[in-house]
């Protein structure tokens, strides 16, 4: 069973019988599964970790009762020393590989009280007694759009909503412009799906379609003042961008209408579109 240790701020890593020191020191963050294990002590080793894909990989440890590895069992260097005499090392604190099962889906939090993230457990992996190797992925959408109170979009819409999102975060930092602008107009035809259902009662409407609605048979006639007006038009506006970009976006658009192809810019237009959206229907989280 594989073993971490720390003492005086030097970590170690091995077996019960001996431990060796840790090349580059770990990061190593408090874990803990929302309803699930309550009073285990855990560690996470990351080993991996990719912000634009918001993946993270990394070994469980449990904290163990273990404090002392005897004369012989420890080497001051990552290479063991079969010669090593030295008095043996009492550590300041021990996790062996975590003996739990984890299951695929757990929310995983990181992080201690004051300072946290949350993440799904994609796979949890393990050979023999090894630790568990867990495959996470981030909750958060790591500022490419506000994060997003779930519970207030619309029920009926919040799955098509949430998962249309996620394809917008994971497509901005990686993809090229047209597969970014794609993804946001996807999003949009959910969000002013569920913010105005009468406006696609049979969901067949493309984002072209509900622009159209929301201008000619929306709100507007019902705003009594400036400001009610602004909002809708600014609303209706950010849909109407994110349908133009996309439609700039196809192939054959330059050889019709002349247009420049779609730039990097424009797709951090139809990104920043849905963040405003997002803070205008008061679906985005407000920050304390």
């Amino acid at each position: 069973m594989s073993y971490i240790a720390e003492a005086q701020g030097i970590w170690y890593e091995g077996s019960s019988s001996w431990l060796r020191l840790m090349q580059q020191h770990p990061l190593l963050l408090p874990i803990r599964f929302v309803g699930h294990l309550p009073d285990a002590e855990m560690l996470f080793r990351e080993e991996y970790f990719n912000s634009a894909t918001r993946i993270r990989r990394g070994w469980l440890y449990e904290r163990t009762e273990r404090f002392g590895w005897g004369p012989g069992c420890v080497s001051r260097h990552p290479l063991r020393e079969y010669n090593n005499h030295n008095t043996g090392l009492t550590m300041s604190k021990a996790y062996k590989a975590a003996e739990c099962s984890v299951r695929n889906g757990w929310t995983a939090i990181l992080g201690d009280n004051n300072a946290q993230s949350h993440w799904t457990v994609v796979f949890a992996e393990r050979a023999g007694l090894d630790a568990h190797y867990l495959t996470l992925k981030s909750k958060t959408y790591f500022g490419v759009l506000p994060e997003v109170n779930r519970d207030v979009i619309p029920e009926a819409n919040r799955q098509d909503i949430l998962r249309a999102l996620d394809a917008v975060v994971e497509a901005a930092p990686i993809q090229a412009p047209q597969p970014v602008i794609d993804a946001c107009r996807n999003a949009a035809c959910h969000m002013i799906s569920a913010q105005f259902p009468e406006s696609n009662s049979a969901g067949k409407k493309d984002l072209g379609e509900l622009v159209t609605w929301l201008l000619n048979e929306g709100k507007l006639k019902s705003c009594t003042d400036a400001a009610g007006t602004l909002v809708y038009l600014l609303e209706v506006s950010s849909s109407h961008l994110i349908a133009r970009l996309h439609s700039r976006a196809k192939a054959n658009a330059a050889a019709q209408h002349g247009t420049r192809p779609v730039s990097q810019q424009d797709a951090n237009l139809a990104v920043d579109a849905i963040a405003f959206l997002l803070q205008d229907f008061g679906w985005a989280e407000t920050m304390a």
